[in-house]
């Protein structure tokens, strides 16, 4: 079976403890629905360009928006177009398994795959199937091999140890789980296209599928902003009731501007 080697250093324990924090936040908040609504639209149409960007889509952030909002966005490449409704798709598809106690197979990642590629460039990516070839990551630019996987008689193998731990890791933080997950996803490159794509959202359907979705809210980008925006409001406030000798500071901390403090 595949088994991982990682460990778990003081950084990453302090960043897992932090995502943990600002989970048990957004549990605990109320949001009016209208805003419940326009989060996950935003998170959606984030996470929907910014994946398929990566993987070369020349689709600026307005132009995605609007053809996720159905909108007849003109100047754009019709696989372009196709590649972010496929990706979107994709989400809508792993949706379906928010909470769900069903265990990740083969079957579903192919069918995720089939999804995601399905009449994308001419369709040469045998959606759903794994690659019977060599394929190579290249550098765009010159063209130079960076990476081979493994060769395709081993992707069978190698995918079935991979899901059947992917089904083991109840002790393990889910968090690590979807990262090392992404990252073996890659090594494999089990598909002739769309390998970055799949990891990415196979990461992301670990995270559904174990409660750290928070429906749809919220992405990276906007957990980092929502926690700057958490920390100095906090600091603020801390700092009036200091002021007003309500509060003492005993220590600092330059990550938690709520610790270290206590009531007079």
């Amino acid at each position: 079976m595949f088994k991982p080697k990682f460990t778990i250093t003081p950084k990453i324990n302090k960043g897992l403890v932090e995502i943990e924090r600002v989970r048990g936040f957004l549990d605990a908040i109320k949001l009016k629905d209208e805003w419940f609504a326009d989060m996950q639209k935003e998170a959606l149409i984030l996470e929907t360009h910014y994946s398929t960007h990566i993987e070369g889509t020349e689709l600026s952030l307005e132009q995605a928006k609007g053809i996720l909002e159905g909108k007849d966005v003109k100047g754009v490449k019709p696989d372009d177009r196709k590649e972010l409704l496929n990706y979107k798709k994709t989400m809508d598809f792993i949706s379906r398994y928010l909470g769900k106690e069903d265990p990740i197979t083969e079957g579903l990642i192919r069918e995720m795959h089939k999804v995601l590629v399905k009449g994308v460039r001419g369709n040469q990516a045998d959606p759903g199937n794994y690659r019977k070839v060599q394929n190579y990551v290249v550098n765009s630019r010159t063209k130079e091999v960076i990476y081979a996987p493994p060769p395709p008689l081993e992707v069978p193998h190698l995918m079935r140890e991979f899901v059947e731990w992917l089904n083991t890791t109840e002790d393990l933080s889910p968090i690590l789980t979807s990262g090392i997950s992404q990252f073996q996803f890659v090594h494999i490159h089990p598909f002739l296209d769309g390998n970055g794509r799949a990891a990415r959202i196979l990461s992301i359907l670990i995270l559904y599928k174990t409660g750290y979705d928070n429906e749809g809210r919220i992405n990276v980008k906007e957990y980092q902003k929502l926690t700057g925006n958490i920390r100095r409001t906090a600091q603020r406030d801390l700092i009036y009731l200091v002021e007003k000798k309500i509060l003492k500071i005993v220590a600092k901390s330059p990550t938690d501007p709520t610790k270290y403090h206590e009531l007079l």
